[in-house]
């Protein structure tokens, strides 16, 4: 509907192009999903108003071909970065590039303000279309999200003392940290003091605390109580029934979720973030792409500079970059035959319509599944809208597409393998400190009793997302081109999963709503013990055995490679 009534518009205005240049203001739709219809709707605009300014300024600069080249490139860095601090999720920066670069190269001579403004209206059919929903069920998206914990949850109860309780937990996990992050970072902060927010922020608690139940009674090598799984269970299927607790709860008692954008923004152009690598190599791919395309004339040389960025943006690890450059690759020589057919068939105005309107459709039902795929989509899409499916040399144009992606996905993963390899993802002993740290700032808050203090909240935050990250450090080393970094990850995995057991019990003890004496004394040797990972030499401080997360450390401790230990 986004993709193709912008079209069918121009057609029955007797201005097709007009209608394909909007239709390139639909591509907010496929940010989103899932979001609170609020959050969504400020989301939405924001990136409708972007794809407006990205056309302008790429139309701007169309006059100057290796000026054009480094916008690009700025842009394509810039938005990377932005887009992931707002966590958008794929297709992040990449349209953003896509529609910058074919500013670029529109034939039209309409001046630039045009070109934005039916970009616009394009954007501003899509954010209508996206907010509908919320006039039939304006808490759909947050029902679905505490419905899915739920499930999660109930699985990871069921899983306790089997050998599926590994991925369970990490599902559960993963689970109830996206409620928080739905239910709290992305509700305005008077929403929730009534009605059905609180009522699900409710469910949202019981469960977590559910979810510390199953924990511990892993923990503990005891059977989770039956009362326990059926309560899961019920709560995972209806949502109404009402929580055992006295009353909703406030924002200020609930866990924070993830970082608000403004904070993750930060984070992500700090000494040592990971993301630093991963925008200079947009930076650099774009450059790079867009420059060979500009030297050697190529037809539609930002074609190539949009593959390139897509990519490096996702910030994937080795095997991930390769598998999405080549995908990205064959899918689109792929496509070029299904392109081929379109033009064959030399479509009427109306029939373009339906294509694009299809083809779109297509590509949003394959894409998450299989995106080599869903890029056989995409490819005869992006042709048939550039040219409204007719061409003066479709062989020419069909050549052209199949060589410019060749360059960008080359320039892709060169720019990987170039621009600091082997960097991009923290290292293992650096995860690990950063967990065990982490922890250490949790436990003055158990000795306390002020678990629930927004200090205490904003270290359990910190906390929870250390532990979400470990096993992405290991599944990166895994996956990297150096068999010295593989094997390395086969070696600190022991101790990965010890420091997600001591951050599971950490965060358990949380939700118990009790004081354990002396934990705040456990925090000077998880310090340490953090210190010597980072290559300090710092002093070991003995624990008591039977004291909180003694044996937890001791296994940490003991887990380590040969050489950190």
């Amino acid at each position: 509907m986004a993709a193709g009534v912008p079209v069918l518009v121009g057609w029955l205005l007797g201005d097709l192009t007009a209608g394909l240049l909007a239709s390139l203001g639909a591509f907010p739709a496929l940010y989103g999903q899932g979001r609170p219809y609020v959050y969504r709707a400020r989301m939405l605009a924001v990136i409708a108003v972007g794809f407006a300014l990205v056309v302008t300024v790429g139309r701007l600069v169309e006059p100057h071909p290796f000026l054009a080249v480094a916008v690009v490139a700025v842009l394509a860095a810039a938005l990377t970065w932005v887009c992931r601090a707002w966590n958008t999720g794929p297709p992040g920066a990449y349209l953003f590039v896509l529609v910058a670069a074919t500013g670029t190269a529109l034939p039209s001579s309409d001046p630039a303000w045009w070109l934005a403004l039916l970009v616009l209206a394009g954007g501003a059919w899509s954010w209508l279309l996206h907010m509908a929903g919320a006039l039939v069920e304006p808490r759909g998206p947050e029902r679905r999200t505490v419905a899915a914990g739920g499930a999660a949850v109930a699985a990871l109860l069921r899983s306790v003392g089997t050998d599926d309780y590994p991925q369970a937990r990490e599902r559960a996990v993963e689970a109830m940290h996206h409620c928080w992050e739905v239910l709290v970072v992305e509700e305005p902060h008077h929403a929730g003091r009534g009605g059905t927010l609180a009522g699900l922020r409710a469910t949202a608690v019981e469960l977590h605390a559910l979810l510390t139940t199953g924990l511990r009674a892993e923990d503990t090598g005891r059977p989770v109580p039956a009362a326990a799984l059926a309560r899961a269970e019920v709560l995972a299927t209806r949502l109404d029934a009402a929580p055992d607790l006295a009353g909703p709860p406030a924002r200020d008692d609930m866990p924070y979720g993830g970082q608000p954008p403004r904070r993750v923004a930060r984070e992500l152009l700090a000494v040592g973030s990971p993301w630093r690598v991963v925008l200079l190599r947009v930076l650099v791919g774009a450059l790079v792409a867009g420059a060979l395309g500009a030297v050697a004339g190529l037809d539609h040389a930002y074609w190539a500079t949009a593959a390139a960025v897509l990519v490096l943006d996702q910030g994937l690890s080795w095997s991930g970059t390769l598998e999405r450059a080549t995908a990205r690759l064959v899918g689109t020589w792929l496509g070029l035959l299904l392109a081929a057919l379109v033009f064959a068939a030399r479509p009427s105005a109306l029939a373009v319509v339906v294509v694009i309107a299809v083809l779109q459709g297509a590509v949003q039902l394959i894409v998450a599944r299989n995106y080599a795929v869903a890029v056989v989509l995409i490819t005869p899409l992006a042709l048939v809208v550039g040219t409204g499916g007719v061409s003066a040399d479709p062989a020419a144009l069909l050549l052209a597409r199949g060589l410019d992606t060749l360059v960008g996905c080359a320039v892709g993963v060169l720019a990987y393998l170039l621009v600091a390899p082997g960097r991009g993802v923290p290292t293992p002993a650096a995860t690990i400190a950063a967990t065990l740290r982490a922890a250490a700032d949790v436990l003055p808050h158990l000795a306390d009793g002020s678990t629930a203090s927004p200090a205490a909240r904003r270290a359990r935050r910190r906390l929870n997302q250390h532990l979400l990250a470990l096993p992405e450090v290991y599944e990166a080393g895994i996956e990297a081109p150096s068999a010295r970094r593989r094997a390395a990850a086969v070696r600190w995995w022991p101790a990965i999963a010890a420091t997600r057991g001591l951050a599971d019990r950490v965060l358990t003890a949380c939700w118990q709503d009790a004081r354990i004496a002396g934990a705040d004394a456990v925090s000077p040797a998880l310090l340490a013990l953090a210190a010597a990972l980072e290559g300090g030499t710092p002093t070991r401080q003995a624990m008591g055995v039977g004291t909180f997360l003694s044996d937890d450390e001791r296994a940490v401790r003991e887990a380590l490679p040969a050489r950190r230990s």
